[in-house]
């Protein structure tokens, strides 16, 4: 990569839509887009910050039907409870084998 940064297994390009705004106690399906995704041991959550180091428990976050993953987008399904920071710009972070890959910022709970 031109900027510096150690290439990734996983990288996230954009999220389908962008923003994602999920509403408190609702399931809120939404598509992860970029590269790598049918590795195995992908694991997605919700972070307060972009390299995915204050990662939100009260947001959860399923990867839908992971016998049909395709390399280039994800299927998400995320969940926030009781708690989850409201009305504030989070990142979706994907790990890979429990390292930290990639992040995007544009997950909301409304």
């Amino acid at each position: 990569m031109s900027d510096g940064k150690a290439a990734v297994d996983v990288e996230i390009l954009i999220l389908d839509p962008d923003p994602v705004e999920a509403p408190l106690f609702a399931n809120k399906s939404f598509k992860i887009v970029g590269h790598g995704f049918s590795k195995k041991k992908i694991d997605v959550y919700i972070s307060t910050d972009k390299n995915g180091n204050n990662k939100i428990s009260e947001i959860n976050v399923d990867i839908v039907d992971q016998t049909t993953i395709t390399d280039d987008f994800l299927m998400v399904v995320a969940r926030p409870l009781l708690g989850a920071p409201m009305n504030t710009k989070l990142w979706v972070v994907v790990e890979l084998n429990g390292k930290f890959q990639s992040s995007i910022e544009g997950f909301k709970v409304v």
